[in-house]
């Protein structure tokens, strides 16, 4: 089977994503946030090498999900746009948790509301244009 272009630039991005948690890693506490409730604060830690790699490989995850459901017949595949669009959103989330985890203090629902909403309507339109 060949891997759609835009499939392996959500990858590619997912793969940039490790990287940067892996290498912000030593400045890290040992405990990282990884889930914030709706007032924006932290509800949910684990160990930070498993917070820095949780996320990548949730979206390289979704990403098989896209793009085998569709190729075994448990449903309809996606365009491989949204592969890069998914990673992208996920390699956003990833950095904001990456930045609150190094100490910049911001109100996570305020800015991750703006990347869903912008999520959701991408799905929308690739929906009914597909």
């Amino acid at each position: 089977m060949r891997v759609p272009r835009l499939t392996l630039v959500g990858v590619a991005i997912l793969a940039l994503s490790a990287v940067a948690g892996v290498a912000a890693l030593p400045q890290l506490p040992s405990s990282v946030a990884i889930h914030f409730g709706v007032g924006g604060d932290p509800d949910s830690f684990v160990a930070a090498p498993l917070g820095v790699l949780l996320v990548p490989v949730i979206g390289l995850g979704a990403l098989l999900v896209t793009r085998f459901a569709g190729v075994v017949g448990s449903g309809t595949s996606v365009p491989p746009v949204f592969d890069s669009i998914l990673a992208t959103f996920l390699a956003y989330v990833q950095a904001l948790v990456l930045a609150y985890n190094l100490g910049a203090r911001f109100d996570m629902f305020v800015a991750v509301v703006p990347a869903v909403v912008t999520f959701g309507v991408v799905a929308v339109v690739l929906d009914r244009a597909g």
